[in-house]
């Protein structure tokens, strides 16, 4: 029964998220396999359609085979590459005693920072929570913000705390609904930092301070200063976890191409050698239009399976490829 519930809490984040964000689930955060299953059964339909309206007859046993054949070498080639890649991905993280003391020192330093800076002495382990307590500092701050002394009215300033107020909260409200579930981890902690641009929310901030300093409460100013360094914590939060991301997506990837491409190929290499060897007449032409297209779509099944992972991790590349404090929509 606690499997059930945990499944079913899972689809549910993955509709939560999905719903929040129809593009941003298909480029970043929707389940792989989800993802690549939506895309075959378009890729099916398709097909089927194609088939059907006579757009493509299947009557030549040639043009089928081509199919067959590249559909099997391209698996193996994309097997073999893809194997090959992670591998020596995995090999670059092998470090010495050394090396290894002085990552485990400078994260101990920066999980002390991060507790002075969401005022916990102690801060979680696991990266949904740890971002969590991130969140609800920066909520924390928003609230301090939104009941600043407004004695004298200032009109710029009140807008301008109300744009980065308002967005910011809206953002961090969802961010801490999603953390809080107990099925999400480093996938979700990693997605929802990555749908924001918090350098632009940092820079509106400095230009509050840099122009309207004098009409700030001490209050006020203090929860701006706090918000910009809770911020700080964030984007490096997410630098960190993405090297850990992307080799746990890597791992992953090799894993499920061997697990499904190698059946796929073996199933590719049945059906050739029965259309090679001239028993095609055991099959209807109805029979045909379905097992064909299905067939080829199983085969492109590690194609698009590796375009979904890979599309993720170009988008986690980009939107991580400029360092704070410079925004990557600045061109």
């Amino acid at each position: 029964m606690a499997d059930d519930v945990s499944r079913w809490d899972r689809v549910k984040t993955e509709w939560r998220v999905f719903t929040h964000g129809p593009t941003e689930w298909l480029l970043l955060s929707g389940n792989r396999l989800i993802v690549s299953l939506a895309i075959l059964l378009s890729v099916f339909v398709l097909l089927e359609l194609a088939v059907g309206s006579g757009l493509t007859p299947l009557r030549e046993e040639t043009s089928m085979l081509f199919v067959l054949f590249a559909l099997i070498s391209g698996n193996f080639t994309l097997i073999a590459i893809v194997v090959s890649l992670s591998q020596f991905v995995l090999a670059r993280h092998l470090e010495s005693p050394g090396e290894i003391r002085d990552k485990i020192d400078d994260m101990i330093r920066y999980r002390q920072e991060v507790g002075e800076t969401a005022q916990r002495s102690v801060i979680p382990i696991s990266p949904s929570q740890f971002f969590l307590t991130l969140f609800e500092s920066i909520r924390r701050e928003l609230r301090t913000l939104d009941h600043r002394d407004t004695d004298v009215e200032h009109e710029a300033l009140q807008t301008d705390l109300d744009s980065v107020v308002t967005g910011l909260n809206n953002h961090a409200e969802y961010v801490i609904d999603i953390l809080k579930r107990p099925e999400t981890g480093l996938r979700h902690a990693l997605y929802v930092t990555l749908s924001a641009d918090y350098e632009e929310y940092i820079h509106a901030v400095w230009s509050i301070q840099a122009e309207q300093t004098e009409q700030l409460s001490e209050t006020a100013a203090d929860a701006l200063e706090d918000l910009v360094k809770t911020l700080e914590q964030v984007d490096i939060a997410r630098r960190s976890f993405k090297s850990v991301f992307i080799q746990a997506e890597l791992a992953a990837l090799s894993r499920l191409l061997l697990l499904i491409g190698l059946p796929i190929v073996v199933v590719l290499i049945v059906v050739m050698l029965m259309f090679s060897a001239g028993t095609r007449p055991i099959f209807g032409d109805q029979f045909m239009g379905v097992a064909f297209p299905l067939v080829v779509t199983l085969g492109l099944g590690p194609i698009v399976l590796l375009a979904g992972y890979i599309i993720r991790l170009a988008t986690v590349a980009r939107r991580t490829a400029t360092l704070y404090p410079f925004s990557r929509h600045a061109d």
